[in-house]
C-alpha cells in the first residue's frame, strides 16, 4: 500500500510540474501586435493537399479569397492527391474565378499529404510557407496580414498557429472542443518556455529557408503522417527558440469536429501512432504522465469500491489533478472564446483516462486508416 502512494505521489508531483510548466509558458507568449505595420508584407505561399474534399474544398478557398491583405503578396499552391469525388473541379473552378494567383497540381495515384506538400513546396515563390488542411472552413479576414506582420516583426523558423471546431452540439463534438482546449493550452505553454513538441499541420507557417535548411521531410519521408510534429523536431535542431506560438485570434481556423466515431478513432489513432517515431523524450515523458495521472480515478474508484485506507490520499491527488487541469484550461479557453465549455471538464476528467488507454494501446499494435487508405 505504501508503494502504490508513493508511486501515486510521484505521478501527481510530475503531472503536476508538466501542467505548471505549460502555464509558465502560456503567460510568456507574445501578444497581439498592431494591425498595420509600414513596410512591405512577406510573401506567402499557402500550400495544401486535398483528397476527397468536394464538401470543404469550396469553402476553404473563399475563406483564403475573402483575405485582407494584397493578392499580389501571396499564392495557393494545390495538390489534389487522386481524389475520387469531385475535389479537383471545384477547387479549378473557384480558384479560376477567384483572381488569386494559384498552381494546381493533380496526382494520378495517391501519394500521400505528405509527398504531395513537398511537390508544393518546391513549386513556392514564397519566403513563408503556411500549410493548410481543405476542411479548414473559418479563417479571420486578417489571418495573412498576421501571419504576415509577426513573421516581419519577430522573425521564426516556424510559427505554430491555434486550431479550433465550428460550434456543434452532441457529445462527441463537444468532446473534441474540450479535448483541443487542453492541447492548445500546452502547445502553447510549451512554446512559451522555449520546449515545443505539438503543433498541427493544419494552421503551421515557417520560412522556406529552414524548410530547406532541414531538407524538408526527407527523414521521416518513409512515415506517411508527422507532416507537422516530426518537421517541428527538425526545426528544433537548428534553434528550437525561433519556434514561435502568438496569442493572437486573428491566426486562430476552425475545421468541422468528426461526426463519426469510428473517425475520430482512426484520427487519434493516427496522432498516438506517429509519437513512436518522435525522438523528442519530452513528448513521451508527457503522454505517459498524462496516461498515468489519468488512471488516478480509476485507482481512487477501485479503492472506493475496496474501502481502502489510501481513499484520503488517492482524492487529494485527483483534486490536484482537477486543479492543475482548470488552471491549464481556463486561459486556454479564454483565449479560444470558449470559457463556457470549461464546466465540462469534470465529467471530462472522469471519461478521459478509459480513452486515453484505449488510444494508447491500439496505436501498438494497429495501424490506423485515413480516407479509405491504411497509413504506413
Amino acid at each position: 500500500m505504501l508503494i502504490e502512494l508513493y508511486i501515486f505521489a510521484f505521478i501527481s508531483i510530475a503531472y503536476g510540474v508538466l501542467i505548471t510548466s505549460a502555464i509558465i509558458g502560456f503567460n510568456r507568449l507574445n501578444r497581439p501586435l498592431k494591425a498595420k505595420i509600414p513596410g512591405d508584407p512577406v510573401y506567402i505561399s499557402i500550400v495544401l493537399s486535398a483528397r476527397n474534399e468536394a464538401s470543404h474544398i469550396a469553402e476553404c478557398i473563399h475563406q483564403i479569397e475573402k483575405q485582407n491583405f494584397s493578392r499580389d503578396s501571396f499564392e495557393i499552391i494545390l495538390v489534389d492527391d487522386n481524389s475520387e469525388d469531385q475535389t479537383y473541379q471545384l477547387a479549378e473552378e473557384k480558384l479560376h474565378n477567384s483572381g488569386i494567383s494559384y498552381k494546381f497540381i493533380k496526382q494520378s495515384i495517391h501519394l500521400g499529404k505528405k509527398y504531395n506538400l513537398t511537390i508544393a513546396i518546391q513549386k513556392a515563390q514564397g519566403d513563408v510557407i503556411v500549410t493548410t488542411d481543405a476542411d479548414i472552413i473559418y479563417r479571420h479576414p486578417n489571418w495573412l496580414l498576421t501571419i504576415s506582420n509577426y513573421f516581419r516583426t519577430h522573425s521564426p523558423d516556424l510559427l505554430v498557429m491555434p486550431v479550433d471546431f465550428e460550434n456543434r452540439t452532441g457529445l462527441l463534438e463537444t468532446f473534441q472542443i474540450v479535448e483541443n482546449i487542453a492541447l492548445t493550452g500546452v502547445t502553447a505553454g510549451y512554446c512559451g518556455i522555449q520546449k515545443p513538441f505539438l503543433c498541427n499541420g493544419a494552421n503551421l507557417a515557417f520560412k522556406k529557408n529552414a524548410y530547406n535548411q532541414v531538407k524538408g521531410y526527407q527523414s521521416h519521408m518513409h512515415i506517411s503522417s508527422g507532416e507537422d510534429v516530426l518537421f517541428l523536431e527538425e526545426i528544433k535542431k537548428i534553434n528550437s527558440k525561433s519556434i514561435h506560438y502568438s496569442l493572437q485570434r486573428e491566426l486562430i481556423v476552425k475545421t468541422s469536429p468528426l461526426k463519426s466515431l469510428n473517425d475520430f478513432f482512426q484520427q487519434r489513432l493516427r496522432w498516438a501512432y506517429k509519437a513512436k517515431y518522435n525522438s523528442n523524450h519530452l513528448n513521451f515523458f508527457a503522454g505517459f504522465i498524462v496516461m498515468a495521472a489519468n488512471l488516478l480515478f480509476l485507482a481512487l474508484f477501485v479503492a472506493i469500491l475496496k474501502k481502502s485506507a489510501i481513499i484520503p490520499y488517492l482524492s487529494i491527488f485527483a483534486l490536484s489533478k482537477f486543479v492543475f487541469d482548470f488552471l491549464l484550461l481556463f486561459l486556454a479557453s479564454d483565449f479560444l472564446g470558449r470559457v463556457k465549455y470549461i464546466w465540462w471538464l469534470i465529467p471530462f476528467e472522469c471519461v478521459y483516462w478509459i480513452y486515453a488507454l484505449i488510444v494508447g494501446i491500439s496505436s501498438l499494435f494497429y495501424k490506423p486508416y485515413w480516407k479509405g487508405k491504411k497509413t504506413n
